[in-house]
């Protein structure tokens, strides 16, 4: 059940970075580079959690 659970949350967490990344692309502005910037920011985060176990 935790994993289904956890799995879910990347999917959502997952999701939620590339509407950040899409809808900042989409605009012009500072503040719509650095929402860019924090999806890209989710999603190397991900990266990170699915590797950590084979290292």
């Amino acid at each position: 059940m935790k994993d289904n659970l956890s799995r879910i949350l990347k999917v959502v967490f997952f999701l939620f970075c590339m509407f950040l990344i899409i809808y900042g692309q989409r605009t012009v502005g500072r503040t719509f580079l650095f929402m860019q910037l924090v999806g890209l920011g989710g999603l190397l985060v991900l990266l990170w959690n699915y590797n950590r176990k084979f290292t």
